[in-house]
């Protein structure tokens, strides 16, 4: 019995057991359950936040996962037991030869208020103000309008270094609002943009100094509240940088990359953020094998607000709160859109 064998053993005792119990050698299989189960013990940031017994746990799950007669029963136990964290991004996958993972299953879905339609923003409120969207320069995640007419941008991706033609395009925005001197402008995330790596590169285009960011957070002890946060600065990039102010649109679609965004974003003192909640899934993860051709994500870092608020499982509030129903978008309406243009109204006055 090796000793994580003895660790299991000593902890299903304590808990369960007046007297000595024997711990038989368990099946192979069992190895994948406590590789995933040791990798969360040790990296996971919840655990405190979310009150969250993982030993008890590991406790109450070892049994099934070993009685488990084939990998794919134990993996249901694995899933049974993620579930537990109620966290979107956790997941099971397979690797392919390219190292491409597929075949995701999830525990915990979440649903997520979506408080936009692509159609009605396109017809109703940028193709009658300049819009240029996917037809110059950057043809994809980008899309703006003419500042001379509506000062909008909208972010499906987030613009970085790895596309330059996206940059070329955000700077050429940027400069035209700079040249025409603009109180304000909108950027909209609500498309929820990925790119983790291009935030910062893209924030930079609308910092005057460096600003402090949002608290990444992980796990620094064995202890499940000793955590190290760390909190990275904002520099100015790019060849200009637009001073203004930015009304940032935001919606309970966001999540992941652009929550991150927001949470840092929002620091500047020249943002505004409108709209709703955002979505409450900011976890960054490694890999873990579990077994055969099945891998694990383990959680191993999260992001709290300038302020130490989680976000995790709660999201972002917005400075200003705007509703959007169903039954304003089936009418043609983005209440969110009509609010910032009245905001671009006030600026220009």
């Amino acid at each position: 019995m090796n000793k994580v064998h003895l660790i299991f053993a000593s902890l299903l005792f304590l808990g369960c057991f007046q007297s000595p119990t024997f711990v038989e050698e368990p099946n192979p299989e069992i190895q994948g359950f406590i590789r995933v189960f040791e990798a969360y013990e040790e990296f996971c940031p919840y655990f405190a936040y979310k009150e969250i017994d993982w030993k008890l746990i590991g406790e109450e799950y070892y049994y099934p996962a070993a009685d488990s007669e084939s990998e794919e029963a134990m993996l249901d136990v694995i899933l049974e037991m993620l579930a537990l964290f109620e966290d979107p991004v956790i997941c099971i996958f397979k690797f392919d030869e390219a190292l491409n993972p597929y075949d995701f299953v999830y525990p915990y879905m979440r649903e997520y208020q979506v408080n936009y339609d692509m159609d009605v923003l396109v017809e109703n409120y940028l193709e009658p103000n300049g819009w240029v969207g996917w037809d110059d320069g950057y043809s994809a995640g980008f899309g703006w309008c003419d500042p001379d007419i509506l000062p909008y941008a909208f972010l499906d991706s987030i613009p970085g270094t790895q596309i330059p033609e996206a940059l070329a395009s955000l700077d050429a925005f940027v400069a035209d609002c700079i040249d025409l001197d603009l109180q304000a402008i909108i950027v909209d995330t609500r498309m929820n943009p990925f790119g983790t790596d291009l935030a910062h590169d893209f924030m930079g285009r609308f910092a005057a100094k460096p600003y402090p960011g949002a608290i990444y957070r992980s796990r620094s002890g064995p202890e499940y509240y000793q955590y190290k946060d760390t909190r990275p600065a904002v520099y100015p990039a790019g060849p200009e940088q637009y001073t203004g102010t930015v009304i940032l649109l935001v919606g309970g679609s966001c999540i992941q990359t652009a929550e991150g965004l927001v949470a840092n974003f929002r620091n500047f003192p020249n943002v505004v953020v409108l709209g709703d909640t955002t979505g409450g899934s900011v976890s960054s993860f490694s890999f873990t094998h579990i077994s055969g051709d099945w891998y694990c994500r383990v959680v191993s870092e999260t992001i709290l607000t300038y302020q130490k608020y989680w976000i995790e499982g709660a999201g972002i509030i917005p400075d200003t709160y705007v509703q959007t129903t169903e039954a304003d978008l089936a009418a043609g309406v983005d209440p969110v859109m009509n609010y910032a243009l009245e905001m671009l109204e006030e600026y220009s006055r």
